[in-house]
């Protein structure tokens, strides 16, 4: 098997890319790049695994049971999968992040025989923070920062060992915490506000060229203003005025790669009658004016 592997999709939703490390044998480390609404994570072979993921940008939605729980930026879950090929989701189709992958079928059981101190079984780690089917979630703990804050940057050269280190202190780390942080958390969410804020966030993808106000979505949703801007918060982890700009933004990159439509002309299909307005926001959200993305970024 390749130490080292990486893969792409792409769709018209958007487009995903992989870079697959085999760290020790049955534990992979995978670096994901998601710009689309859901696909799969992680190993997609193995049904009995554990799987940490890390996420560095964006929004990560996981489900377990009847609720659904959401990972941003600097937070970390564990989690005892049972079944394959797990669809995740991101409600901001952007979402950048580690995932390690322990096939429990393979990966030694204890990890003392890779270094002889290091007396941790992943399994036992996942039983206790996990607690039966479940998972862990640390929302931006100190010691995931410590541990991650280079992961991503490390050279080229040192990497297969780099990573080596860093998934047997991860998994000593974690075997002397205490699961104090759980899904349950009031971070989760039922389902009925999961679906409320995803029909919301469709509403608003599908009518951009509108403008849509929070009156007029209570109306048409029957629920209190309240209760609809906390549920989409829960689910999108900002409000709705910040997720229709990031619409807006997101589609009008799309915009810049696909075609050879002129920045005026995107910028009026979405609201904007200034340019200049129209580059400053898009590059506040995509770090680029809409030239420069266009430029950068072309797929024409």
């Amino acid at each position: 098997m390749e130490d080292f592997r990486r893969f792409r999709l792409e769709s018209s939703d958007g487009d995903a890319e992989f870079i697959v490390h085999r760290v020790f044998e049955g534990i992979e480390l995978t670096f994901n790049a998601v710009h689309m609404p859901a696909c799969a994570l992680g190993a997609s072979h193995p049904s009995h695994c554990i799987e940490i993921h890390h996420c560095r940008e964006g929004r990560l939605e996981q489900q377990l049971d009847d609720t659904f729980f959401y990972l941003s930026e600097g937070d970390l879950s564990v989690s005892i999968r049972h079944n394959k090929g797990i669809s995740y989701k991101f409600p901001l189709k952007h979402y950048h992040g580690v995932t390690i992958s322990i096939d429990t079928d393979i990966a030694p059981a204890c990890f003392s025989c890779f270094l002889k101190d290091v007396e941790v079984s992943p399994m036992a780690v996942a039983k206790k923070l996990c607690g039966e089917n479940k998972s862990y979630v640390a929302r931006s703990a100190p010691f995931v920062e410590h541990i991650f804050s280079e992961l991503y940057t490390v050279p080229e050269k040192i990497q297969k060992g780099y990573f080596k280190v860093k998934v047997l202190e991860l998994l000593l780390m974690l075997s002397g915490i205490q699961a104090e942080i759980r899904p349950e958390d009031k971070a989760a969410l039922p389902p009925e506000q999961a679906r409320l804020a995803a029909a919301v966030g469709t509403v608003i993808a599908e009518e951009l060229h509108h403008r849509i106000s929070l009156e007029q979505l209570t109306k048409r949703f029957g629920v209190s203003s309240v209760g609809l801007q906390n549920a989409f918060k829960g689910v999108y982890g900002m409000p709705i005025i910040s997720y229709v700009r990031l619409c807006k933004m997101q589609r009008a990159a799309l915009d810049l790669i696909q075609t050879e439509r002129s920045v005026l002309e995107i910028a009026g299909e979405l609201g904007y009658d200034n340019a200049s307005k129209f580059a400053d926001a898009f590059k506040k959200l995509m770090g680029e004016t809409p030239s420069e993305y266009r430029k950068n970024h072309s797929k024409i």
